[in-house]
C-alpha cells in the first residue's frame, strides 16, 4: 500500500470503547447492526447510504454521504475487513475525513440479553488534541445512537 493510504494504521492512534447491554437476543442485535435500515435508524439525520454490502460479509463496501451540520457534504467509503457471522465485524475507512478509522462491532451473550461493544480506533492526523476533540464528540454521539438502537430492539420485543 502506498504512503498516505488510509487503510494503513499509523503509529499513533486513539481508541474509544463503548459498551451497551440490550435485553434482546444476540441474533437480533447483530441483525440490526448489519441491516441497512437499522444502520440508518441509528445514525443522525442526514446520513445517506449510497452503497451497502449485500450480502453483508468480508470484502463488502459501505459508501455513505452526509452533510455535517446540514451543509458540508462528507463522503465515506469503508470496506468490511473482518466478519464473524452473528458475532462481529469491522469496517475500515478507505476514503473519508480521518487519517485512519477502523470500527469494530461485537455482540456476545450477556445475562439474558446481549452485550454490544463498539471499538473505534482512529487518527485525525491532527495530533493528540485533534484526536481528543474527536473522541469527545464521538462519545457524545454514541448516546443517541444507542438509545435509538434500544428503542428499535424494545419495539420489536416479544
Amino acid at each position: 500500500m502506498r504512503e498516505g493510504d488510509r487503510r494503513v494504521r499509523p503509529r499513533r492512534t486513539t481508541k474509544l470503547r463503548v459498551v451497551e447491554d440490550f435485553r434482546a437476543p444476540v441474533e437480533r442485535v447483530f441483525a440490526l447492526i448489519v441491516d441497512e435500515s437499522g444502520f440508518l435508524d441509528a445514525m443522525p439525520p442526514g446520513v445517506e447510504v449510497l452503497e451497502w454490502p449485500e450480502p453483508f460479509e468480508a470484502g463488502g463496501v459501505m459508501n455513505l454521504r452526509w452533510g455535517a451540520a446540514g451543509c458540508f457534504p462528507v463522503r465515506w467509503n469503508a470496506v468490511i475487513d473482518a466478519f464473524e457471522a452473528g458475532r462481529s465485524f469491522s469496517d475500515l475507512q478507505v476514503r473519508g475525513p480521518f487519517r485512519y478509522w477502523r470500527h469494530t462491532h461485537r455482540v456476545e451473550p450477556y445475562g439474558s440479553g446481549t452485550r454490544h461493544t463498539d471499538v473505534v480506533e482512529f487518527s485525525t492526523g491532527l495530533g493528540p488534541l485533534g484526536d481528543l476533540s474527536v473522541a469527545t464528540a464521538l462519545r457524545g454521539a454514541f448516546g443517541p445512537r444507542l438509545r435509538r438502537m434500544r428503542a428499535t430492539l424494545e419495539e420489536h420485543r416479544t
